[in-house]
């Protein structure tokens, strides 16, 4: 099997690293031309829009960590979209529906990018837009992975005339290697750069979306577009694993999966968690299933529970517990009890770091793979499929489908300090897999002394709370294999390098004496690349 090697690079004066190597081309021309990471940002969002559509896009919702240097200060932005005003309970299915205008909710990304611009940016909101238009009006080259993607779900793709007219041809999928133009989506996001982002939520746009959602029977109304989804400042939350000090994302999201596994294995001594070993690969995958166990039985809305309560899954002494256990597990091979937990969606991450040392961390999402897998027809943008993101048989449920509820979410954008420093930022795609994606390279990162671009590329596998284990069978060893069928995963194979297994996003944030230089690294699981503005040497 070729060992794939994740692109990286090292420079200076900014550097952006995503899953779309046009959409980090146009970040780092932004930052070339004075603008700042929040500029950056904006910019990458809406080329990724164009780039990697199946992912995310202006019909979904974002959610960044953010450092502010010059404030020294952390802080999540959390820009979940809503559940339609009109929805009623007594509305509910037995199932969710995932694909059709009534599987949206609205639109937060536009908003999010409109008020991070809007309050941290320096240049205009239409020069930060420019990259992207003319991506879509001049066309991306489908990608091995958006090919294959289109392809996957042609059956129902095809059903909407749009996406039959611009990812089809001649009623076949658009292969790798040819040209996806879209001149709609161009229209919208021109649009947006002259009339302003708010043309969405209370313009021209909007009165083109209510007309669509009223056409195609969805949820969405008036009444929701005037109620502008704003992003929420959220405090960050925090956890110590080792010397260093995790910041990530707090609830809606899922950064508390994220500190209870690396605090958990905190407990550990670094040779017994080695990833390398039969051993070190069943505490950590027992680590995965006890956490994800635990958030399923303790789902938090920070709409309905005050965060400054003291939270258990962050709790050391919590961890301390989890790391008893499961030393018993290991030594006796003795199985849990299963609790179900839903495991499913699409997300797409990237970094963006500036010469002021900003740092912008953005998990975004149209939820599934091409999000409703229906577009809106005047403006080219796919609509999210978030409806399927909420509880809808237990009322009590913090997450439960109710009108302007916010979604489940498992994003887990975050940031790595030492000695009050960013050294590292990280995120990754994948649901409920975005968190044991970035404990493994955590793992091998901070405590083995592996660079991103190894920790990034070694094989990854996934454990959810009954014990379902995805795993990159043909890249692990018969031992390891072995040591996780005794303790009763089942086991489903995936491919070398999985989609399905995440892709880790990275910078590394290196302080020298001889100024600041910061490493780039893009999972190969995906598309991706990650650029420097000032690269130093060739490519790592």
């Amino acid at each position: 099997m070729k060992t794939r090697r994740a692109p990286s690079m090292r420079g200076s004066g900014g550097m952006v690293s995503s899953q779309s190597d046009y959409a980090s081309a146009i970040g780092v021309e932004i930052l070339k031309r004075g603008g700042n990471a929040f500029d950056a940002a904006t910019a990458v969002a809406y080329a990724l829009s164009v780039s990697e559509p199946q992912a995310s896009g202006l019909g979904g919702q974002s959610m960044a960590l953010i450092y502010h240097a010059k404030e020294d200060r952390y802080f999540a932005l959390d820009g979940s979209s809503f559940a339609p005003y009109h929805y009623q309970p007594s509305n509910a299915k037995k199932t969710h529906i995932y694909v059709g205008l009534k599987a949206s909710t609205l639109p937060s990304t536009v908003a999010f990018f409109g008020y991070l611009h809007d309050r941290y940016g320096t240049l205009s909101f239409d020069q930060c837009l420019e990259g992207a238009k003319k991506l879509a009006l001049e066309g991306v080259t489908v990608s091995a992975l958006l090919a294959s993607l289109i392809k996957k779900h042609q059956s129902v793709l095809f059903e909407d005339a749009l996406i039959a007219k611009r990812f089809f041809h001649n009623q076949r999928p658009l292969c790798e290697g040819e040209t996806l133009v879209q001149p709609e989506l161009a229209k919208c996001i021109e649009t947006l750069g002259s009339a302003g982002w708010r043309d969405f939520y209370t313009g021209s746009v909007a009165k083109d979306i209510i007309k669509d959602m009223h056409e195609r029977s969805g949820w969405l109304k008036t009444e929701d577009f005037l109620q502008i989804p704003i992003p929420v400042e959220r405090a960050v939350i925090e956890g110590k694993y080792r010397a260093f000090r995790l910041i990530t994302f707090p609830p809606p999201g899922a950064g508390r999966v994220l500190i209870q596994i690396m605090q958990i294995l905190n407990a550990f001594e670094k040779d017994a968690i080695n990833l390398d070993t039969p051993l070190g690969n069943a505490i950590i995958a027992l680590s995965f299933q006890l956490t994800l166990r635990d958030r399923a039985k303790m789902p938090q809305n920070p709409d309905i529970y005050f965060q400054q309560v003291p939270e258990r899954m962050t709790d050391l002494k919590h961890a301390k517990t989890m790391h008893e256990l499961i030393k018993r597990i290991v030594s006796s091979f003795e199985q849990q009890n299963d609790v179900p937990i839903n495991s499913s969606g699409e997300t797409t991450h990237f970094n963006v770091v500036d010469k002021e040392g900003n740092i912008v961390a953005v998990t975004q999402s149209i939820e599934r793979v091409f999000g409703a897998k229906r577009v809106n027809h005047p403006h080219g943008f796919f609509y999210n499929n978030y409806m399927s993101a909420f509880a809808i048989k237990d009322r009590t449920h913090p997450y439960f489908l109710l009108p302007r509820n916010r979604p489940f979410s498992s994003v887990a954008p975050t940031i790595i300090a030492k000695r009050g420093k960013p050294i590292c930022v990280l995120g990754s795609p994948g649901s409920e897999r975005i968190s044991t994606a970035l404990a493994q390279v955590l793992v091998r990162y901070l405590d083995f002394d592996e660079s991103l671009a190894e920790a990034i590329e070694k094989p990854r596998f996934h454990t959810s709370a009954r014990k379902q284990m995805q795993l990159e069978e043909a890249r692990f060893d018969d031992l390891i294999k072995d040591r996780f069928e005794a303790l009763g995963f089942d086991m489903k194979a995936r491919g070398p390098y999985s989609f399905y297994l995440g892709c880790v996003q990275a910078i590394e944030l290196p302080q020298k004496k001889n100024g600041y230089t910061a490493i780039g690294v893009a999972d190969t699981r995906r598309d991706g690349d990650a650029i420097a503005v000032k690269p130093k040497g060739k490519q790592l």
